[in-house]
């Protein structure tokens, strides 16, 4: 067995003892070197990225410029977007305030076409009957004409074998000035029903 002595004093390692330690500073060098050439190679392939975003791949236009480009033109579309909202919102208010004097005109106008269509006489019922017992065909009839108060007018028309005769009454509130009929009356429920 060989015996090495180390400087200084120190104690002497056997030999195997100092291959093992060898081998082992052996493989940590090997892996070191390993290491590092991957670290240079990752490297490499970092400045290959940089160099890309810094003239670009036609060394035109760089990423940065085109993300430049992009941002300020999203920039642009959000006032854009800013003025249309404004623009909605005033017009929003326009037509609110144009709406409600529209509506209020309209409910004068049906209010006032109420009235007027109130007065109209648009109830109208006819009952027809025969008035004798000798005569068929239900020749006479009573007509109530009114409006939607029950003003209006009743006319009743009698009809025999010699002659025909016509009688107006008028109706106020489904009254007439004069006593009405059976069928008068019965012409003046309808027409109040309609």
């Amino acid at each position: 067995m060989r015996v090495v002595t180390l400087a200084r004093g120190r104690q002497p390692y056997p030999g195997p003892v100092l291959t093992v330690i060898t081998v082992i500073a052996l493989i940590f060098g090997v892996i070191g070197l390993v290491t590092g050439t991957l670290a240079l190679r990752t490297l490499g392939r970092l400045r290959q990225s940089v160099a890309l975003l810094s003239r670009g791949t036609s060394g035109r236009e760089t990423i940065l410029d085109v993300a430049e480009k992009h941002m300020a033109a999203s920039e642009a579309v959000r006032k854009d977007i800013g003025e249309l909202q404004q623009d909605l919102t005033a017009a929003h208010r326009t037509m609110r305030g144009e709406l409600t004097d529209e509506r209020a005109g309209l409910t004068k106008t049906v209010e006032q076409i109420q009235r007027e269509v109130s007065t109209a006489l648009r109830r109208v019922a006819l009952v027809r009957y025969d008035a004798f017992d000798d005569l068929g065909g239900r020749l006479s009839f009573s007509l109530a004409i009114m409006d939607d108060n029950g003003n209006g007018v009743t006319l009743t028309s009698i009809a025999s074998t010699s002659d025909t005769r016509l009688y107006a009454k008028s109706l106020t509130r489904g009254v007439g000035e004069h006593t009405l009929s059976a069928e008068e009356e019965q012409a003046v429920k309808a027409a109040l029903t309609r």
